[in-house]
């Protein structure tokens, strides 16, 4: 229910990719939602992991404040209730809808001496990966979140991938062990879905996938011709969500399906292991964006953080999100006959990195 954009919550989302991008390479990076680093002064920062030393920690603040511009343009929330119309009895998926605007965002230093290059070029690489492969801020698994830089002012890369690398293994840190599950660019994966029909307008989409919407008062939604998105990231979800269901496409797993499909794609369920309410909602682990409009094409990202030391499950996942042509066959369940090319995203961690180096636009 929230009314205005929270830098906090964009910085939790920025330090929750960056923590990923730190494991991918090796690195330590604590899980702040069971208990952050606390900062030792006689140690240093050898007591606190990579992420807490630019994020900050008890006793050691952030190097950078985050300031957010008028956001007042961005409107009211309005809560949208989307529904396959061949399900009477399908519960439905609210989806919050604000418009798409732009915004903002100032990074400026905390201290006297500022930002430093290794720092200045981790939240510049962090930022791109975002745009270019992720999503920020709050809703991202229901398909929020998708960002265009269009002037990245004084916020540019001070090093190059390897020499930000190598400066990030020097660095004195604190080493642990990681609890399972936490994201990593070891297991990231996804794709970008493109539709190639520059003709095809919102309204036209809209009606290819067939979805209703409403209000809450049950009033009817429509879809605006102009419109540069649509709130489509649920239908793809159920997509993965009946795909995990079939046992035909995980044959050598033998336990429960159902465990597997709410521990990757999230759930508010009872915990399978013990039979209690959960204290929160397990969230997912593969996120769908809506569709965008980008250089004319209408456009969508898969991506998330699956296992590549997993179980069954976990690797035939894997394996469905590299194999084009088995996600073709799936997205005609959505998309019908409409022509799409599939883009998979590098699975190397220093090749997907190299990807987002790019040059400043």
């Amino acid at each position: 229910k929230c009314d205005r954009l929270h830098e906090t919550g964009i910085i939790g989302s920025m330090r929750w990719w960056y923590e990923a991008i730190v494991r991918g390479l090796g690195g330590y990076a604590c899980d702040p939602s069971s208990g952050s680093c606390k900062y030792d002064s006689k140690e240093g920062l050898a007591n606190i992991c990579l992420a807490c030393q630019i994020f900050g920690c008890t006793g050691y603040s952030r190097r950078f404040r985050l300031v957010a511009g008028d956001t007042s343009n961005l409107g009211q929330l309005i809560e949208v209730k989307l529904n396959k119309p061949e399900r009477s009895d399908h519960r439905g998926w609210r989806v919050p809808v604000n418009l798409v605007d732009s915004i903002t965002l100032s990074v400026l230093p905390m201290h006297e001496d500022g930002l430093q290059d290794f720092e200045i070029t981790a939240l510049y690489y962090t930022i791109r990966l975002i745009e270019q492969y992720g999503a920020l801020g709050a809703k991202t698994s229901h398909g929020q979140g998708v960002i265009k830089v269009s002037d990245w002012g004084n916020l540019v890369a001070k090093m190059s991938v390897d020499a930000w690398y190598e400066e990030l293994k020097r660095r004195p840190a604190k080493k642990d062990n990681y609890a399972a599950g936490i994201p990593s660019l070891k297991n990231f994966i996804g794709f970008t879905v493109v539709i190639d029909n520059s003709d095809i307008n919102a309204s036209d989409l809209w009606d290819v996938m067939q979805l209703k919407a409403s209000k809450l008062n049950r009033q009817a939604w429509k879809i605006n011709k102009d419109d540069m998105w649509i709130p489509s990231a649920p239908a793809f979800r159920a997509i993965l969500r009946s795909w995990l269901r079939n046992s035909d496409n995980t044959p050598r797993f033998t336990g429960n399906l159902n465990h597997e499909r709410h521990r990757l794609m999230g759930t508010t369920q009872r915990d399978p292991n013990s039979g209690q309410p959960r204290d929160r909602p397990k969230g997912s682990d593969i996120f769908v964006t809506h569709f965008y409009k980008i250089d004319y094409r209408w456009t969508m990202r898969v991506f998330g953080f699956v296992s590549s030391n997993g179980n069954e499950v976990d690797m035939a996942v894997r394996s469905l999100l590299l194999d084009q042509d088995e996600l073709k066959t799936e997205l005609r369940q959505v998309l019908g006959n409409l022509p799409v090319r599939i883009m998979p995203y590098p699975v190397d961690v220093k090749a997907l990195l190299s990807m987002v180096q790019g040059e400043r636009q």
